[in-house]
Parts: structure tokens; C-alpha cells; sequence
């Protein structure tokens, strides 16, 4: 018995390579799982998270739903009570029916015949109305003071 043939030389060697890569493929194949397993946990994480800002958001939609129906009940509430009010109150209607035709364009004088109101009052109204539209169309100039 003395050296081995190249034969045996190079199955020996090829049997160290294959033991070797063996070797380094289970270590890789550990170091995957691991990568793995990180990323399932993180990828839970995030579902979780999303899943309770999503509730969140659920909530808060309720919410102003719920705020939102609340202020029309009260909005409905009041304009029950205007109209309760206006028809309560024949006094009123006149001025109130004034107002419409001032802005839908009328003259004190179409005040005058249509509402029965006095001249001084047909005027009024339709002279208040005049400013307030007036102010409504002024653009808001800031005023500027300086002290010589």
C-alpha cells in the first residue's frame, strides 16, 4: 500500500469539496430562516399596526357621523323654530317678505305698495340693504398708521 491513485486522490477530493459545500449550504439555509423568520415577525407587526389605524380611522368616521347627524337635528330644530316663530308673529312677515323683495332687486317703492309699509320704512330697509351689499363687495384693505 503506498499513495493513493489519482483516482482515489480525486475522490477524496471531491468528496472533501462536496462535504464543504454541504457545510456552507446548511449555513446559509440558517442564516435564510433567520432573515425569514425577522421578516414574517416585522411583516406581523405591520399588519397589526395597520389593522389598529385602520379601527382608528373606523372610529373617528363613526364619530363625525354621528356629530354630523346631530348638528342637522339641531339645524332642522331651528329652522322649525323660525318659521314657528315668523308665523306666530304677523307683525313680521311684512318685513320679512320686504327683505326678500329688496334683494331680489325692489325699490322702497315696491315695498310701499306690495308690503303696506310706511315710506320711511320701505327706505330703511332698502337703504340697509344697499350698505350691506356695498360692504360685502369692498375687498378688506389694511390700514397702516405711521407717527411723524
Amino acid at each position: 500500500m503506498g499513495f493513493p491513485s489519482l483516482y482515489e486522490g480525486l475522490a477524496l477530493l471531491v468528496a472533501l469539496i462536496a462535504c464543504v459545500s454541504v457545510v456552507m449550504m446548511r449555513r446559509t439555509m440558517r442564516q435564510l430562516n433567520l432573515r425569514l423568520d425577522e421578516s414574517k415577525k416585522e411583516m406581523h407587526l405591520l399588519v397589526k399596526a395597520l389593522r389598529n389605524e385602520t379601527h382608528a380611522m373606523g372610529s373617528g368616521a363613526i364619530g363625525v357621523g354621528q356629530r354630523l347627524v346631530e348638528v342637522e337635528k339641531r339645524l332642522n330644530s331651528t329652522v322649525e323654530r323660525q318659521m314657528e316663530i315668523e308665523q306666530k308673529d304677523p307683525g313680521s312677515l311684512p318685513y320679512a317678505y320686504a327683505v326678500r323683495l329688496v334683494e331680489m332687486g325692489a325699490t322702497a317703492e315696491d315695498l310701499i305698495q306690495n308690503c303696506g309699509l310706511a315710506r320711511v320704512e320701505a327706505e330703511l330697509i332698502a337703504l340697509v340693504h344697499t350698505e350691506l351689499k356695498t360692504q360685502r363687495q369692498k375687498p378688506i384693505k389694511e390700514e397702516f398708521y405711521s407717527i411723524n
